[in-house]
């Protein structure tokens, strides 16, 4: 409710986002460790003198200061959370909010309404035995104990050698930016050649579409060529996109036959999505050829364009001045990549492959005519391309009236070469001879005179040359004695990023870790690049990178805040250390759930184990401060493990235990939206299982040290020593 009150008043929503994450067992941890020590302090007949309420305040000022410092810094350890920006940010911003609220709320309500609450229901806590499962659980740890404090050199190596192990697979750990979220449809881009027809395009996106409708697992087919009239998303017709939307899982035929010990659950089974996306890739190959088929999702596709800066979820820039170089380049990088593994969907987008008119027009030539440049680009624009000459209004809208030559008067390059232009300004040049005609820039014809003695000149006349006659052909024709041809190959869209050229090789990456993906394929494509020529990888990989590098810096700036912070509670450098030893078990723990689930490291799975970085916390400040408190009452030091472990067993084995069941649920879902949600929940389940079977690790670690009497802080009771009764 505290947590619901805050995100209204912030005009927040609860949903998924905020909500979905977030861990009920660990939020109810402080309430748990208050009252369940309350409940001891009663049920054994500590102080039973004294008024129920000074015996209630009493067992809670011994675990206040320990539940507020643990509080404070499981919300400090939140700090990676916020500073998150981009889609992981928006992913989790919401729900690093409502964690924080929530517990801040719970801090609240174990320090005020659980002590009146225990003061209300706990008026006879009846002396007695504890059941079966708890005892069995106190002797089980205490008898470990005995046997870790007589080895705990060998405890201390072993844990060493385990930690060591982990760093050293780590690298073998892989990595991805966000875990893909199942959308229930499949997104298909086909690019076509930059000179393709739209009428080719409409015939092979049609075949394309017949081939999805041959799969029962496909519901409805959505197809669009171009580009939408708004201009938002700019493209030519030889793109083509089908947003594919697919029936719910559980209707999808069984077609795939089992193997093995799997036919126990059934001779066949459906197709995971992807084998259907394989399935589709190799069918829209083999019978749709020469097209680049991309897959991806609706929205998937949205974001992981707007990442990348192309239609693509990754993609390789190559950055030159020359476009014909980069071309080249393109063409050999997409060989070097098509040969990774995992590297699915490569493509090129060309920036050459348009078919263009070229015609150099000879300036000598015009010269010699007197005919203006410009006055030739006009006439074969008009002709070719068409001119606007006027504008018709029609209510508010406005259309251009275009002049243009008909189809057959420019159908081919003949025809083209014999568009008349205008000679305009022409000079009349005397005649030496008395020959009459006419020039070939005007008209002097001299003629007769009634008297024999008066030469006549006509004015000046509007001649035409052909278009032919103004340019020249400077390339060597292929065979001697004729023409070369004027359509050439050339520039389709040129791509630049801060005024430099470049051309993109997008790819997917399936069936593998996106990070030694990239990795590899850096590796085998780093020797096309040189001279001028430069590589940039951008697309989910630049934001996986940058992501990880923003949490690497706020983790290591929250890490000195929380060993401050751990100070300030603990007044001793050496416990700050031995509290930190918990840490480093439960992120132990993550690591190996990511790897027994085949799980990839993921800002899902970082946001795991910040959240069960707190919890580490708690649970060794705790320990931490109940031994501090018996040793500066003057407990020996095997007593005082001994009796604070004996004493704080219980409510530090629940907490764990209502994380670990708290997170189950989402840990094992397969349903859609739980993709984002299972690395987290995996990361924290595989953390709290190894800190119940490390528990014992923190007093072997303060047995090396424990023999010097602890600085003494103000408002903590010594832990009582006093045996349950039984």
């Amino acid at each position: 409710l505290f947590a619901f009150t805050i995100l209204y008043f912030r005009g927040q929503s609860a949903n998924m986002l905020s909500l979905g994450a977030i861990d009920f067992g660990i939020i109810v941890d402080s309430s748990v460790i208050m009252v369940e020590c309350i409940h001891h302090r009663l049920s054994t007949g500590v102080d039973a003198h004294l008024p129920l309420e000074l015996r209630i305040v009493g067992a809670a000022r011994e675990v206040q200061r320990s539940l507020f410092f643990s509080t404070i810094i499981m919300v400090c350890a939140l700090l990676p959370l916020f500073t998150m920006s981009g889609p992981e940010g928006r992913i989790f911003g919401p729900m690093a909010d409502t964690y924080a609220f929530a517990l801040g709320g719970a801090l609240l309500l174990a320090l005020t309404v659980s002590p009146v609450l225990c003061r209300t229901f706990m008026q006879h806590v009846p002396h007695g035995r504890a059941n079966f499962l708890v005892r069995w659980i106190e002797a089980s740890y205490l008898s470990q104990l005995s046997l870790a404090l007589k080895h705990r050199g060998m405890v201390i190596a072993g844990f060493c050698l385990v930690t060591v192990g982990t760093l050293a697979t780590l690298p073998f750990l892989g990595r991805e930016f966000m875990p893909q979220l199942e959308e229930g449809n499949i997104y298909v881009r086909g690019t076509f050649p930059p000179n393709v027809s739209l009428q080719e395009v409409v015939e092979k996106s049609t075949l394309a579409r017949n081939r999805f409708k041959d799969y029962p697992e496909v519901a409805a087919i959505l197809t669009q060529q171009g580009r939408p009239d708004d201009g938002t998303d700019p493209t030519g017709f030889y793109n083509s996109e089908s947003l594919v939307s697919l029936k719910p899982q559980e209707e999808w035929p069984q077609v795939v036959p089992r193997n093995g010990l799997a036919r126990l659950f059934g001779s066949h089974r459906a197709r995971t999505k992807n084998e259907l996306v394989d399935l589709l890739d190799k069918d829209l190959s083999r019978t749709v050829m020469g097209v680049d088929w991309n897959f991806s999702q609706s929205i998937r596709d949205n974001v992981m364009e707007t990442m990348s800066g192309v239609k693509g979820e990754n993609c390789l820039k190559i950055i030159g001045p020359d476009l014909v170089q980069l071309e080249e380049l393109a063409e050999q990088a997409s060989a070097e990549l098509t040969d990774v593994r995992g590297v699915q969907d490569v493509g090129i987008f060309s920036i050459l492959g348009q078919t263009n008119l070229e015609l150099s027009i000879d300036r000598d030539k015009c010269a010699a005519w007197n005919v203006s440049i410009a006055d030739v680009q006009n006439a074969l624009s008009t002709a070719v391309g068409g001119k606007a000459i006027a504008q018709m209004v029609e209510g508010e809208r406005s259309f251009d009236i275009t002049l243009r030559w008909p189809e057959r008067l420019r159908a081919d390059e003949e025809a083209i070469l014999n568009i008349p232009v205008d000679v305009q300004r022409n000079r009349v040049i005397p005649m030496n001879d008395q020959s009459s005609g006419l020039s070939s820039v005007g008209s002097a014809a001299t003629l007769p005179s009634p008297t024999g003695s008066v030469d006549l000149i006509l004015p000046n006349v509007v001649a035409q040359r052909r278009l032919g006659d103004l340019v020249s052909f400077k390339t060597p024709p292929e065979v001697p004695g004729q023409r070369p041809p004027l359509t050439k190959n050339g520039a389709s869209t040129i791509y630049r990023e801060e005024g430099q050229r470049l051309i993109a090789v997008k790819f997917s990456v399936r069936d593998r870790d996106l990070a030694s993906t990239v990795a590899e394929a850096q590796k085998v494509t780093a020797h096309l690049f040189s001279g001028g020529y430069r590589s940039e990888w951008s697309g989910e990989f630049e934001e996986m990178q940058n992501a990880i590098s923003r949490l690497a810096i706020v983790g290591v700036l929250t890490m000195m805040a929380i060993v401050v912070l751990l100070y300030l509670a603990l007044h001793s450098l050496l416990d700050v250390i031995t509290v930190c030893s918990n840490v480093v078990v439960v992120c132990l723990g993550g690591v190996w759930a990511l790897f027994i689930t085949g799980e990839n490291f993921n800002i899902s799975a970082g946001v795991g184990f910040i959240s069960i970085l707190g919890v580490g916390m708690m649970d060794g400040l705790i320990l931490l401060s109940g031994f501090n408190a018996a040793r500066s009452a003057g407990v020996a030091l095997n007593e005082t493990l001994q009796t604070v472990m004996a004493r704080y067993l219980k409510p530090l084995t629940m907490t764990p235990l209502l994380a670990i069941f708290g997170m189950l649920p989402a840990a094992l879902s397969t349903r859609i939206g739980s993709e984002s949600q299972k690395p987290l929940a995996i990361v924290m389940v595989g953390g709290m299982l190894l800190t119940l079977l490390l528990r014992n690790l923190i007093p072997v670690f303060y047995s090396l040290y424990g023999d010097r009497t602890p600085r003494i802080v103000d408002d903590v009771d010594p832990v009582p020593t006093e045996p349950v009764v039984a």
